[in-house]
């Protein structure tokens, strides 16, 4: 697109950085003051928002987010990962705007980076891409899968045979820099102007697909999304590298499910929402045979999720973690038992995936839940 649409530059900053957090303050602590060392920070080129919301527990040190340049927003209620960016943008307006989980540790020297890149993509003469990701690393330096293909019918089947760390991702040996179809919103750079174009990101998405659906909206309205490996960032902790609680198996499945609802064609999406439908039933009976309480309510929840997403109702943003915390809560307390679902008595049981799904270290570009303790698996 061209940048001869793109307003004069202004006194204020030319880069808004937005992280969304939820329970998470010893990574958001973390990345704000490496940021705010910054001589790109100092001089007031860059300015942070850190978007909260409804995080249980303030930060240990709050005194750190106590300074100029970096704004903290309060959100009443977790809303999802699209609210909060979206509240970080309307907060920090700015040519530029750069997401970054807080759980991505950037090197010395990043944000210079990021502005020289800015700097060569406004001066192309077809004017700058509106989505740019950047390369991502894992800890122990090799390569993190982060830019994908948009899903369609025979991908999404072809995907089940495929290792889940790299069922998303365009593999390392075929990726080269410039036009991509998305990148992941852990370390994402988005032209001011596509955002106001798209009215931000898509709301009804609560965690998941919606860096997808943003990229899909994009690229619609006539802007370049591509992957510029120029500058690298360390992600911690991947979605891809965890198991997945059954509490979070239903927003998986809900991200999936309304991205084809809204952007793939109608047949595409009953289908997907048929198999959605039968793995529930199937994968719910045989959580029933092993005992497995949770996972059976999980996956009835994920069977009504398609029937409410098929009929053209929802659920749609925060309700549907509302919805998955219900099913997968536990049912009865100290061991008491309690009516089941069916109606028959029942004493709770706890596998190790309920554990793991009950606790969550920092929440990284992601909402994990509406209340209660967070879950481990909201993470990308």
């Amino acid at each position: 697109m061209s940048d001869s649409s793109r307003p004069p530059a202004a006194t204020g900053p030319r880069l808004s950085i937005v992280v969304v957090n939820y329970d998470g303050w010893p990574d958001v602590l973390g990345l704000t003051a490496r940021l705010a060392r910054e001589p790109e920070f100092l001089s007031g080129a860059c300015r942070v928002v850190v978007v909260d919301n409804a995080s249980p527990s303030p930060p240990a040190d709050a005194d750190v987010l106590d300074r100029p340049g970096l704004r903290v927003v309060r959100r009443p209620d977790n809303g999802g990962f699209a609210v909060g960016v979206n509240a970080g943008w309307r907060a920090l307006p700015a040519p530029w705007l750069l997401l970054l989980n807080p759980d991505v540790d950037v090197p010395p020297g990043f944000l210079a980076g990021v502005l020289g890149r800015i700097a060569d993509y406004e001066a192309r003469p077809e004017g700058p891409p509106g989505v740019v990701g950047f390369a991502l690393h894992n800890e122990d330096g090799s390569r993190q899968g982060s830019v994908g293909v948009f899903p369609s019918l025979l991908r999404a089947f072809r995907e089940q045979f495929v290792p889940r760390r790299r069922r998303k991702y365009v593999p390392g040996r075929r990726l080269r820099p410039g036009r991509i179809d998305w990148a992941t919103g852990a370390c994402l750079l988005i032209d001011g102007r596509l955002m106001a174009a798209a009215g931000g990101f898509d709301e009804d998405f609560f965690l998941y697909h919606e860096e997808v659906a943003f990229c899909r909206v994009a690229t619609d309205l006539g802007f370049a999304v591509e992957y510029d490996p120029a500058l690298v960032a360390t992600h911690r902790k991947p979605l891809q590298d965890r198991p997945i609680s059954p509490k979070m198996r239903v927003v998986v499945r809900h991200a999936k499910l309304l991205y084809f609802r809204k952007h793939r064609p109608r047949g595409e999406f009953l289908a997907l929402a048929a198999i959605v439908a039968l793995e529930a039933a199937v994968r719910g009976a045989w959580a029933m045979l092993l005992g497995r309480d949770v996972e059976r309510r999980a996956w009835r929840e994920v069977a009504a999720t398609a029937r409410g997403l098929r009929r053209g109702g929802g659920p749609l943003g925060r309700e549907v973690i509302e919805r998955a915390e219900r099913a997968t809560a536990e049912r009865a307390s100290l061991g008491a038992a309690t009516r089941d679902d069916d109606g028959r008595r029942s004493r709770p049981r706890t596998t190790k995936a309920d554990q793991h799904g009950s606790r969550r270290d920092a929440y990284t570009n992601g909402l994990p839940t509406s209340r209660g303790k967070p879950d481990r698996e909201a993470v990308r």
